[in-house]
């Protein structure tokens, strides 16, 4: 009886693991910590001055991520950095720009990492963290575990 337990334990904790590979492409994050957002409908586009932008939604938020380079690195995001994420839902929108205004003050940042541009077959692979802040500095959002993975993009 203790082995089928086990077994069963086992088996729901491996199976309850959001493979990532088996939802190719996706661009999709942990928000606060506690809910997986992915999005339905995501896009990646390369602009001439080499910049990408990264797009998603999920029907009720968007997350876009623009970069000024679409080559493998690190990318760091906060207030003057030329790397961004904004996420809106409703009437809210959160930018890495915007810093918290309550103290001690808490900072819009995180981090992109960019692993494989593949020329081949035009798809990115990266993932990211951020922290972010609307326009008034009172309300926050965090996004945490940030992926996308095999994700076509398009240049312009």
């Amino acid at each position: 009886m203790k082995h089928f337990f086990l077994v069963i334990t086992l088996f729901s904790l491996f199976s309850c693991q959001d493979d990532i590979q088996s939802s190719s492409p996706t661009l999709q994050g942990l928000r606060h910590g506690d809910y997986v957002w992915r999005s339905t409908a995501r896009s990646a586009t390369i602009y001439p001055d080499g910049s990408l932008k990264i797009m998603g939604s999920d029907g009720y938020g968007t997350m876009i991520i623009n970069l000024p380079e679409a080559i493998v690195g690190s990318y760091d995001l906060g207030q003057a950095k030329p790397s961004t994420i904004t996420y809106s839902e409703g009437n809210n929108t959160y930018s890495t720009q915007n810093n918290g205004n309550e103290y001690p003050v808490y900072l819009g940042d995180g981090k992109v990492f960019i692993e494989i541009v593949d020329v081949e077959t035009k798809t990115i692979r990266g993932s990211f963290y951020f922290n972010s802040y609307d326009s008034s500095g009172t309300n926050y959002m965090n996004f945490s575990e940030g992926v996308f993975y095999n994700l076509p993009y398009i240049e312009e």
